[in-house]
């Protein structure tokens, strides 16, 4: 540490908890305002949220009263219209029955005729609506007030007419009377003398205009709030605007209303600026019933709510700056004295470090020493496994060569017998004796490339090339070629898509013919029948695959973690060191950045490679 950084570190100690502190301060009280504006905003809205809410609420609750009303009325209309009928045509049937009754037997049928008719006169129903009329059952008019209506009557509502009167004696009925008039209710009854029936008719669209007028009334009787307003539209076009709506709303905001009237009941909250409504679509009548409320006008309640949580919101911010001055300045004064009393440490800290650096100089040195001593001791341990797993691979090795050379051998030992033959019994030629030489040219050349394989095998790899595997598995394959036959285990190679990899193709031979050679003596040593190892080599992806397997039953369950450990073997002491599987992990997985490991088949054991 250099003298400058020495003098500034005390002042540092100093300075920067301060520094931090007040820093700190500041960002956690504006933090907690923040949190404090923001739950006292969340208030607030929560408090103009629960004020819309309980008017959208009311306002609902209002047009569905308003809309059962309707219904009520609205029902009614066709009960009071037959019940009026009804009641006008049993008058006029009682008055018809006396005149009858009392002159009967004793005044001529014309008379007693004319003096019905003439009491239906004196009935005083004038307007067409409450027109009493009689008509016999051969359809002909008897007696009508209203001779236009008479021109224009249908005939086929006059069949049913008669077709009621004959199966119930009275009932009701619906029609026209005549064009350009909307549908009507008929009620006619049998008089009971003279093939004479009577009947009246009201006008179902009147009744209707009396019912939305009785209704229209209702509505703009209904008192609202000074925040609320209501409006009534028949088929979009406005028939009653409250005095809310018609003043302060304005045309444009009108326009918006009627242009979004909808037959679904929805609420608007985006339409007019500052406003709700509520639209309620009622079909009977062809009417909308829009009721609505000013947002901004709360009640005095709700106001006074909101200025309590305004003075609330004041005197917790007070608190906070007060609070939080407090501890600043306490903590100010405690980073005073502990920074005295860190200088005091940090000073006898530096003396510590000081005379700790010099013991830790020496420390260093003796480590490394003892580190260098150790990677030199376990270099030197792996150079004897590999010695000592090449000495076991080379007696192998010339056992191979032995093998191979063998039959050559024999064969370069007849040749030579059937040239001294030739030349005993005299047929010794110059071209029988180019052809001998030939072929033992031949069986030395084959020599020479055993020799060389094996060379090739042996030599040290100094460099990576790129090589197809199934190529260096069937070089592996060959070398052994000899050994299998004589052993009687058969060999299957087979090879799948495109395996060129970038390997040391000596080291992974070295693999291959270490796996070869267990699974063969396995084999060997348990009389396996049919003995057969298979080799498959396939690419995964951007992976290679090998995979060496036999028919032997398999490892050991017990032991198959243990297989790969050094001097670890399942052999006898002469015929294993323990060091083949070993050091064919190490090669694939540390020289090759492979992995090599085993699973037992239902056959046998496999080991897989893969690259």
């Amino acid at each position: 540490m250099r003298v400058n950084e020495k003098k500034i570190i005390p002042y540092l100690i100093v300075v920067v908890p301060l520094a931090l502190v007040l820093t700190a301060s500041f960002f956690i009280t504006t933090f907690y305002i923040e949190k404090v504006n923001l739950y006292f905003q969340k208030i607030k809205e929560r408090s103009i949220k629960d004020y819309v809410d309980s008017k959208k609420n009311k306002s609902e609750i209002w047009v569905k009263q308003l809309n059962l009303l309707f219904d009520y009325k609205d029902n009614r209309v066709d009960k009071d219209i037959k019940i009026k009928l009804q009641k006008r045509i049993d008058i006029a049937y009682e008055n018809a029955r006396f005149i009858y009754e009392k002159y009967k037997g004793k005044k001529s049928d014309i008379e007693i005729k004319e003096r019905i008719l003439d009491s239906f006169n004196q009935m005083g129903y004038s307007s067409n609506k409450e027109a009493l009329y009689i008509s016999n059952f051969k359809g002909n008019n008897i007696l009508f007030r209203n001779e236009n209506l008479h021109k224009m009557y249908q005939r086929s509502l006059v069949l049913e007419e008669i077709q009621m009167i004959k199966k119930k004696s009275e009932g009701f009925l619906e029609g026209k009377f005549y064009q350009g008039v909307g549908k009507q209710v008929i009620f006619v009854k049998d008089l009971e003398m003279y093939g004479w029936y009577i009947g009246s008719a009201i006008n179902i669209m009147q009744e209707m205009e009396v019912l939305k007028s009785t209704l229209l009334g209702m509505v703009q009787s209904i008192p609202l709030d000074s925040s609320d307003f209501m409006g009534l539209y028949d088929n979009k076009k406005a028939i009653y605007l409250s005095k809310k709506m018609r003043i302060f709303l304005g045309d444009e905001s009108l326009n918006i209303i009627s242009k979004n009237l909808s037959q679904k009941s929805t609420w608007y909250k985006y339409k007019l600026d500052g406003y709700y409504y509520y639209s309620k679509y009622y079909k009977p009548l062809d009417w909308h019933l829009v009721y609505g409320f000013e947002i901004s006008r709360m009640s005095k309640q709700e106001f006074k709510k909101q200025r309590e949580l305004e003075i609330i919101l004041d005197n917790e911010l007070e608190l906070i700056l007060k609070a939080s001055s407090t501890i600043v300045i306490f903590v100010v004064i405690l980073s005073l004295l502990l920074s005295r009393k860190i200088n005091q440490i940090f000073s006898q800290y530096q003396e510590e470090v000081h005379k700790r650096e010099g013991e830790l100089v020496k420390l260093n040195e003796s480590l490394e020493q003892r580190v260098s001593d150790e990677l030199n001791a376990h270099r030197q341990k792996d150079k004897m496994l590999i010695q000592q797993s090449k000495m076991a691979e080379m007696g192998d090795m010339l056992s191979m060569i032995a093998h191979q050379w063998r039959q050559p051998l024999n064969q370069m030992s007849y040749l030579f017998m059937n040239v001294e033959s030739a030349y005993e019994y005299k047929e010794l030629t110059k071209e029988y004796l180019d052809e001998k030489l030939k072929e033992g040219n031949e069986l030395l050349e084959f020599m020479s490339m055993t020799i060389d394989d094996f060379r090739n095998y042996f030599r040290p790899d100094k460099e990576k090339e790129f090589v197809l595997v199934s190529n260096v598995v069937n070089t592996s394959v060959k070398l052994m070629q000899k050994s299998l036959e004589l052993g009687g285990v058969e060999i299957e190679v087979e090879s799948y898509g495109r395996e060129l990899t970038h390997i040391y193709k000596n080291e992974f031979i070295q693999v291959m013919l270490n796996l070869i050679k267990n699974a063969k003596d396995i084999l060997i040593d348990k009389k396996i029948q049919n003995p057969k190892i298979s080799i498959t080599t396939k690419s995964e992806g951007k992976k290679l695959v090998v995979d060496v397997c036999d028919n032997g039953g398999g490892v050991d369950e017990d032991i198959i973690d243990k297989i790969f450990e050094p001097y670890f073997s399942t052999k006898d002491e002469q015929s294993g060191t323990g060091l083949g599987l070993y050091m064919s992990k190490m090669i694939i997985e540390e020289h090759l950045e492979g992995k090599l490991s085993v699973y037992n088949s239902d056959s046998g054991a496999c080991f897989k490679i893969v690259l």
